[in-house]
């Protein structure tokens, strides 16, 4: 999930901070906007058209009485004023929608509080009791996934296909749209940047995750190309997407100077440029690939050299003024600084694996990655998975 964290309160209590670690942790995107900018952000920024977010979760578990620069109490009524900002968040136009065109407005707001705060109130909000993180990640996860279901049923609306296999949801080309043209409760056409060319999944159950699991492990057993791999990822971005916290942008970043040289994949903020306007830089080469060469001046092999001076080359088109136009149009904002890395082959043999971290730790600009780490955030996944399903049986009896 991508979620958008708000306080009312401190804005970095050790609770928020908790929450956000362990979320973060569990390979969820978890980003942060002070609850006095929240509603500015969305109805204003332009920001807030090239992000995705899942749900908007205010912490307004604070205390009711604070105290002035005098050391003087007021009653700050932390879910009174969580409550205004829902319904602030509500009330926002139809236009103010997502990259992927859906609307803020019917994006589910989700209110964490105590129970003596809590009250039965007329909101479309989800109140939500304080517990342990990841308690409370459960219930969100809950929320999102009921979201997700009338998402998917207010596309066939809109004229986008949706199909369901094998646990996962996917959704046919935005541009192949039966009519362009059609509004619903939850979809904006206008704000929709996606260009993706395939069939792409937008959500998955557990069945979906075991799946993308054993396809993953599959090309990865027989030494899938760089061209496999990428298919593999268009069709399933959230895989990119939680392990390098980031909405991945497929082939859309195309540089005028020079001409045909186009990243595979672009990290993209899922606030848009609110916090920075940091990108990140991926290039990929097939799983296969060595990525060290042994002997006495040992270290990464030739190919992954090949790549690192790739992406550096993409960084410095980055900085290049006639590209201004080109980063426009792919990202919709001109980005300040980029994070490069390298996506190559599998994790060395133990014996070689200090030898790994000691040439990583010599390139100051440029992540090497290797499949294996990122399938490993896909493992830990289905890890859980299987406990929560475990503890469920036990629980039965």
């Amino acid at each position: 999930m991508n979620l958008l964290y708000t306080t009312v309160g401190h804005y970095l209590s050790l609770e928020s901070q908790q929450n956000i670690g362990v979320w973060q942790d569990q390979s969820h995107c978890v980003e942060l906007i002070p609850c006095h900018q929240l509603v500015n952000y969305l109805h204003f920024s332009p920001a807030s058209t090239l992000a995705q977010v899942d749900a908007i979760v205010c912490d307004a578990d604070t205390d009711a009485v604070a105290f002035d620069w005098d050391m003087q109490p007021y009653y700050t009524f932390p879910v009174e004023t969580a409550l205004a900002v829902a319904e602030d968040v509500h009330r926002l136009p139809e236009s103010c929608a997502m990259r992927d065109g859906r609307k803020w407005r019917s994006v589910p707001f989700i209110i964490i509080g105590r129970a003596s705060s809590l009250r039965a109130a007329k909101t479309h909000a989800h109140l939500l009791l304080t517990e342990d993180p990841i308690r409370t990640l459960k219930k969100i996860e809950q929320v999102v996934h009921e979201y997700q279901e009338r998402i998917l049923e207010d596309y066939r609306f809109a004229g986008i296909l949706v199909r369901f296999e094998r646990g996962r949801a996917q959704v046919q080309p935005a541009h192949e749209r039966a009519n362009p043209c059609i509004e619903t409760e939850y979809y904006y056409p206008p704000a929709d940047r996606r260009k993706n060319k395939v069939w792409t999944t937008v959500k998955r159950d557990d069945q979906g995750l075991r799946l993308d699991v054993e396809l993953f492990r599959m090309l990865l057993d027989r030494g899938a190309s760089e061209t496999e791999m990428h298919k593999f990822f268009e069709e399933h971005p959230n895989i990119l997407m939680e392990a390098r916290l980031g909405i991945p942008l497929s082939h859309e970043l195309r540089f005028t100077k020079p001409e045909f040289r186009t990243p595979d994949f672009v990290m993209s903020p899922i606030l848009g440029p609110h916090n920075n306007a940091e990108i990140g830089l991926l290039e990929l080469k097939g799983s296969a690939e060595k990525v060290l060469t042994k002997g006495t001046y040992a270290g990464f092999a030739a190919k992954v050299h090949s790549a690192i001076n790739q992406v550096r080359d993409y960084d410095s088109f980055r900085g290049d003024p006639a590209n201004l136009e080109s980063l426009l149009q792919a990202l919709g904002f001109i980005p300040d600084k980029a994070k490069l890395a390298v996506l190559i082959g599998r994790s060395p043999a133990s014996g070689d694996r200090d030898l790994f971290e000691l040439r990583k730790s010599q390139l100051p600009d440029v992540e090497v990655v290797t499949y294996d780490d990122i399938f490993e955030t896909q493992a830990k996944q289905l890890d859980r998975t299987r406990e929560r399903w475990s503890y469920n049986i036990i629980s039965e009896f």
